[in-house]
């Protein structure tokens, strides 16, 4: 029987019809089953109605109270074990007034006919008579345009009914089929889940029993089914997702546009049954549904994602069903194909280098290389949306799309990195990004990729996708994490001969002199990849690979340090030297290539930060490099320079006369630039100029002079040469306001006399140092008058024994007296100082000193110290 296609607005015009009309025709219905039936069948069957007429009276007109009872007595009848043929009379004597209950007004009575109609019918082998009284009551209480029947479970028991006629009248349910459709229509979008449940199983059914009859009607379902697609319940969305695919199975394959949408949300489901179904209906219509090859670039997407999914059964069963998919393609082409099946080329290296990485067959990889031109452009624009979980899904789908296209990805390059370049970073995705960089650096040669990578680092346009890398930090920070998966999955071989470009762009000041801190971490990633991947073939760019590794080093902290001295550990390794020789080849380069840049240097330049790094790990080399050095300090610490560049500078050069290694040949070099460093270096910093800043970079520099003279780098000699000018300039910043400066000159006249010696100071330079010195006794500062303490000891060893007492009387005088004032100090520790300190100021005229301890002993607080001196130079 022809059944026509019925549309909502068709469903929605029937007229309801009285269920008197309906069962009007059954009045012989059981004429016609005694038919067949045997006179004691007959005999018994007219027995049992006899017995029960009176209860089936009461379904027609008794209270509620009567037609529950007699629904009970009715039912036990039916439940005991009859014959078939006995059941079948039975329940056409009894059909009518059951089906008439689906309409009564007591819900209890509905219930219980439903039940009992479902109970009889479970029993029987011949219900197609029935058929026509069963379904349009049914119709009745489920398919019109507002659903007649108001409570849900008999909603689900009814449906519960339609389902076993459907499994146990197979042959008859086509002539059905309409109707049942008209009641799916309505129960699918029922809110009651139990009811959708067994609306989506009934329609499965139905369209395995009479898919011909399905077929013309099955667009109505539709939309019914995609309301609730995303049900709260996940048993309803899986049977739901289950319905569509037979829906399509059995319709109009246009549907596919409108519902492939929604099952692709569906793939973001968190239940994996969900999941499952998607992936599981999908692979069905790639190899059953009709005109599937010209759906083949919408359904791919799906069942890929599913090869990717987070479950593993899942993930093997996508893939299976992709492979059966491709092999039924390869037979249904097999002409096609056959020049490649016998010509086919080897296996890319990448399926033997990771463990469980087999080469998809032929089939599912041509699927992707037609029609990965149609996904790409959504996929890549779904990468670089704002839904974390959506980026997830669309570069685990982009990983697959590669690994399938193998070397077809090609003419897709640009895109593809571009896309990566903005994605790389986000949250959650970088691993995912490298993997499938680095698959797709193993099946595209360096060659290819190197362009559009340094197209990108330089910030120049290239074709339709104009790059911002290159004023972007960020871009390029993304840039330098795919470049560094692409070195990671490239052979070494093939990444050779690319090397030198890679490296000349890396090196350029913008790509790596920047304030971005993450991207010296991708740029670490980078250089080690080379390291790995070229192994003992590093030696030929190893100058500009210590470049990289000394600006990394300049700028991280110390967590990253390690990682960077690991790097240099292997670079030196992969060379067979040790890192001290890696500095010694490269240094010399390194600081000549400085040299023509430092004189536009500030504090924060990346090449001040990186000239530091290189003079503070050279150790010996630094030697080597000395003339080098020095002018770089001495053009960057000019009265003209910025006070922060030059009070770095002064910084780093105390730390690298510190640290100077004691060799002959270092003590040799350091000692040739040690009176330049002091005469045009130190010296003229220590001029004293108005404002903190300036009293900064004077601390900076009598700190460095400190450190030059306590390296033991200036011998005698050469102290006498800058002594005059030195001995001046320290006597101005004794009296600076920075205690600092103050404490470390006076440290740095204690060493100048000791070095200097009776042969660099006379009587007349000592005389012109004691009054700036008695000064400082009255410093704010204890520490410092102790300093002054100490350097008074030494500047009386310095007196000669030939010393013309009588001549230089009011010289002594004014020490004696000076420092008698300060045996009196309130503080302990300073009397005890100023106490050691007569003691050798004594020796030189006893008789004097004890006539000026006499003159001030009355006026001390305590004559401790003035009756220890009298005792000690009476004697």
């Amino acid at each position: 029987m022809e059944i026509k296609e019925v549309t909502s607005e068709e469903a929605e015009d029937i007229q309801k019809e009285e269920p008197e009309k309906v069962l009007r025709k059954s009045d012989r219905i059981l004429d016609n089953a005694k038919e067949n039936l045997s006179p004691n069948e007959i005999a018994k069957v007219d027995e049992i109605l006899q017995s029960l007429q009176r209860d089936v009276n009461c379904l027609h007109d008794g209270t509620r109270f009567a037609k529950r009872k007699a629904l009970e007595r009715i039912r036990a009848q039916t439940s005991a074990k009859l014959e078939q043929g006995v059941l079948s009379g039975l329940f056409a004597g009894l059909c009518k007034p059951l089906l008439t209950l689906f309409h009564d007004s007591i819900e209890k009575c509905k219930e219980t006919s439903v039940t009992m109609v479902t109970e009889i019918t479970a029993q029987m082998t011949d219900i197609e008579a029935y058929l026509p009284y069963i379904v349009p009551m049914c119709v009745m209480r489920l398919g019109q345009r507002e659903i007649v029947e108001p409570s849900e479970e008999i909603r689900q028991l009814i449906l519960e009914l339609l389902i076993q006629i459907i499994s146990l009248a197979p042959s008859e349910i086509p002539l059905y089929c309409q109707d049942i459709m008209l009641i799916l229509v309505r129960t699918i979008d029922d809110p009651f889940a139990e009811v959708k449940k067994l609306s989506c199983t009934c329609l499965i059914n139905l369209t395995r029993f009479a898919p011909r009859q399905f077929h013309t009607g099955a667009n109505v379902l539709l939309n019914p089914l995609l309301h609730s697609i995303s049900h709260q319940h996940q048993k309803v969305r899986t049977l739901v997702v289950r319905a569509l695919g037979a829906l399509l199975n059995n319709g109009d394959n246009k549907m596919i546009d409108d519902l492939i949408t929604h099952l692709a949300q569906r793939t973001f489901d968190p239940c994996p049954p969900v999941r499952e179904a998607v992936y599981e209906i999908v692979g069905g219509w790639m190899v059953t549904l009709m005109d599937r090859y010209s759906y083949f670039y919408k359904l791919l997407p799906l069942l890929m994602t599913g090869i990717e999914d987070e479950v593993p059964g899942i993930a093997v069963n996508s893939a299976e069903m992709f492979a059966a998919a491709g092999k039924q393609w390869e037979e249904e082409n097999e002409q096609d194909i056959k020049d490649e099946k016998d010509f086919a080329a080897a296996a890319p290296v990448y399926y033997g280098v990771l463990e469980g990485v087999t080469r998809p067959r032929l089939g599912c990889r041509i699927l992707v290389v037609r029609n990965i031109s149609k996904i790409l452009p959504g996929l890549l624009n779904d990468l670089n949306t704002w839904v974390d979980e959506t980026r997830l899904k669309s570069v685990r789908l982009l990983y697959s799309l590669l690994l399938y296209s193998e070397t077809s990805s090609t003419q897709h390059l640009e895109k593809i990195l571009f896309a990566l370049y903005k994605s790389c970073m986000e949250p959650g995705l970088a691993s995912e990004i490298d993997k499938c960089t680095q698959t797709l650096a193993q099946f595209i040669t360096p060659v290819t990729w190197k362009p559009f990578v340094l197209t990108a680092l330089a910030g120049a346009s290239s074709g339709e996708v104009k790059s911002r890398v290159g004023v972007s930090p960020q871009l390029c920070t993304s840039c330098l994490r795919v470049l560094s998966s692409l070195i990671t999955g490239s052979q070494p071989d093939l990444l050779l001969p690319v090397v030198p470009e890679l490296l000349d762009t890396i090196c350029r000041p913008e790509v790596n002199e920047s304030s971005h801190g993450p991207l010296y971490k991708e740029l670490a990633a980078v250089v080690h990849s080379l390291i790995n991947v070229l192994g003992k073939s590093v030696s030929d760019f190893s100058c500009q690979v210590f470049f990289l590794l000394l600006r990394l080093s300049s700028v991280n902290g110390e967590e990253e340090r390690e990682e960077v001295e690991n790097m240099f550990s292997l670079l030196a390794s992969h060379q067979e030297i040790t890192v001290d020789e890696l500095y010694v080849r490269h240094a010399p380069t390194l600081v000549e290539q400085l040299n023509g840049q430092h004189k536009d240097w500030t504090r924060h330049s990346p090449d001040h930060g990186l000239f530091g790094e290189l003079l503070l790990r050279s150790g010996k080399t630094c030697a080597t490099i000395m003339p080098g050095i020095y002018s770089i300090f001495r053009d960057c610490t000019t009265k003209e320079k910025d006070p922060e560049l030059r009070m770095s500078m002064f910084t780093l050069l105390g730390r690298l006369l510190r640290e100077a290694p004691v060799t002959s040949e270092a003590v040799q070099q350091f000692s040739v630039y040690s009176v330049d460093i002091i005469k045009e270096i130190i010296i003229p910093n220590l001029e004293w100029r108005a404002g903190r800043t300036a009293g900064s970079v004077r601390c900076a520099a009598i700190s460095s002079l400190w450190a030059l003279l306590r390296s033991d780098l200036l011998t005698s000699k050469q102290l006498k040469q800058v002594q005059e000018e030195l001995m001046a300039q320290l006597v101005s910043t004794l009296d600076d306001d920075n205690c600092a400066t103050r404490l470390v000159t006076c440290n740095c006249f204690n060493f100048i006399l000791k070095a200097g010696g009776k042969e660099c100071f006379g009587p007349d330079e000592l005389h012109k140092l004691y009054i700036e010195l008695l000064k400082r006794l009255d410093d704010s500062s204890d520490e410092l008058r102790i300093a002054v303490t100490n350097t008074f000891s030494t500047f009386f060893s310095l007196i000669p024994e030939d010393y013309d007492k009588q001549l230089y009387k009011a010289h002594l005088q004014a020490l004696y007296r000076g420092l008698l004032i300060h045996l009196d100090d309130p503080n302990t520790v300073i009397q005890e100082a100023v106490y050691k300190v007569l003691e050798v100021a004594g020796k030189i005229h006893p008789e004097y000193l004890c006539e000026h301890i006499e003159n001030v002993k009355h006026k001390h607080r305590s004559s401790l110290y003035c009756d220890k001196l009298l005792t000690l130079f009476k004697q």
